[in-house]
């Protein structure tokens, strides 16, 4: 379904990718791990047409990706909810859904009833300004304006930064159902431990280069990751 093909990403004469290659099937839930400034976020956003390649390329379903532009490639089905959740916040959470709709011809009323399916609480708030919301009420607004554009691939980054456990766990179920429901994933998370339960397969990256892949299984019992990214627990 997506393939990075020797990605390079550049920031000035700075390499922040070198030579990065993955792969993600239709219907998977894969997550890509790795330290602060290894690389991850930088990965979705070349992804998401949001920085242009130094190198490399991307393809989705059989069709160059990196020459497109952003909006372009949403149109071809792939959506992030960033790091950060980024909602506007002078706006309410209706309206910030609907800009996640804003590549779809008409409003996408049935996008709209799973998303407040999915987070009841959106629903109850949708006339709220977003900026008024709490962290996890942001981080899940952020997540179904991302599934507004009924996407085949969406891109989350990070999605339980700064939640309590119980919201994480929340929103790490939500996701799974997401992909039950047939939308591939990528999912960059530094709670390694919970996303490689979560997902079938994994990568590592470190200082923007790949240097593990295997099944999540193998991965959670890797010596490696367990003293990098998993701790004692």
């Amino acid at each position: 379904m997506l393939e990075l093909r020797d990605v390079v990403v550049a920031y000035g004469g700075v390499k922040a990718l070198h030579g990065v290659s993955l792969t993600v099937n239709e219907g998977e839930l894969v997550t890509v791990l790795g330290a602060n400034g290894a690389g991850k976020s930088t990965s979705l956003m070349a992804i998401s047409g949001l920085l242009p390649l130094s190198g490399g390329s991307i393809w989705f379903r059989g069709e160059r990706l990196d020459t497109l532009k952003s909006h372009e490639v949403v149109r071809r089905g792939i959506t992030q909810a960033p790091e950060g959740r980024r909602v506007f916040g002078p706006m309410s959470v209706e309206e910030n859904l609907r800009l996640g709709a804003f590549t779809r011809k008409g409003f996408p009323h049935r996008a709209l009833k799973r998303v407040y399916e999915l987070f009841p609480r959106l629903e109850e708030r949708r006339g709220q300004m977003a900026g008024t919301l709490s962290g996890g009420e942001q981080q899940m607004l952020a997540i179904g304006r991302a599934l507004m554009a009924e996407p085949k691939l969406m891109l989350l980054d990070e999605p339980s930064l700064g939640l309590a456990p119980l919201l994480v766990r929340s929103i790490f179920k939500t996701i799974r159902s997401i992909n039950q429901s047939g939308v591939t994933v990528i999912l960059v998370e530094q709670n390694a431990r919970a996303a490689l339960r979560l997902a079938s397969r994994g990568y590592v990256l470190d200082v923007g280069r790949l240097v593990l892949e295997d099944s999540s299984a193998n991965l959670l019992d890797n010596p490696q990751v367990k003293d990098a990214y998993l701790g004692s627990a």
